[in-house]
């Protein structure tokens, strides 16, 4: 009974609905244990932190990846240059991009 209800728990998380964190007067986030499970956190990791829209993203290294080589496929240089290469063009790309948005 107890492995199902856990198991209703992480289908749930990973459908859109949302569940109670903590943030301490230090600043530490402490996630839900069926959170973590619901993406692939179990045992900790190295995550992605982003401010989006006044919301806070936080996505798995091994998500980061494959939306990179996701997007390396849809621009065409997946067979053409490597990850490194995406990465520094991507990076070379997001600092012009703050350059424009610091001329405003």
């Amino acid at each position: 009974m107890a492995a199902s209800r856990k198991q209703a728990t992480v289908d749930a998380v990973s459908h859109g609905s949302s569940l109670r964190g903590h943030v301490s007067e230090t600043g530490r986030l402490s996630l839900p244990a069926e959170l973590r499970r619901a993406v692939g956190l179990e045992r900790g990791g190295p995550v992605r932190i982003e401010v989006i829209d006044g919301a806070i993203r936080i996505r798995t290294m091994k998500e980061v990846k494959e939306r990179i080589q996701a997007l390396a496929r849809e621009s065409g240089l997946a067979d053409k240059a490597s990850v490194a290469d995406f990465l520094g063009w991507r990076a070379a790309e997001r600092a012009d991009e703050a350059e424009k948005a610091g001329k405003r």
